[in-house]
């Protein structure tokens, strides 16, 4: 924990966590890292699902891509990656939009990558 109004809600072996922060208006959720606080979400689902891209791309900056703009880690990342980035970020609906496909093909790629993640946070697990 940070301070009385934030408790942490996950924690990952890599230093990263999950945030919830008490406030007056909705609370927010924030993925931190060893060196601060990495985004922002008001669910935290979203907040989940962007540790699990975080954790598949083994890390993406997001300095200067702008409101619509994508990290090149995720441009060059599979289709899975990149129409997860653009439903975490934007919306599932952007995502099916941007990709020219139905809403269900997207929730399907974020899906598979909590499983992919999970996978990877497994196998880490048992090396570790």
């Amino acid at each position: 924990m940070t301070d009385d109004s934030e408790t942490v809600i996950e924690a990952y072996d890599d230093g990263h966590r999950i945030v919830r922060e008490a406030r007056n208006r909705p609370d927010a959720y924030h993925f931190d890292g060893p060196g601060g606080r990495i985004a922002s979400f008001e669910l935290p689902e979203a907040a989940r699902l962007y540790a699990d891209l975080y954790a598949i791309t083994d890390g993406f900056d997001e300095s200067q891509t702008g409101r619509r703009g994508v990290p090149p880690r995720i441009a060059g990342a599979d289709e899975e990656i990149r129409m997860t980035y653009l439903a975490v970020r934007l919306s599932i609906a952007y995502a099916a939009a941007a990709f020219e496909v139905d809403e269900p093909v997207v929730r399907d790629a974020v899906n598979a990558v909590h499983e992919r993640a999970a996978t990877l946070r497994s196998r880490s697990d048992e090396s570790g």
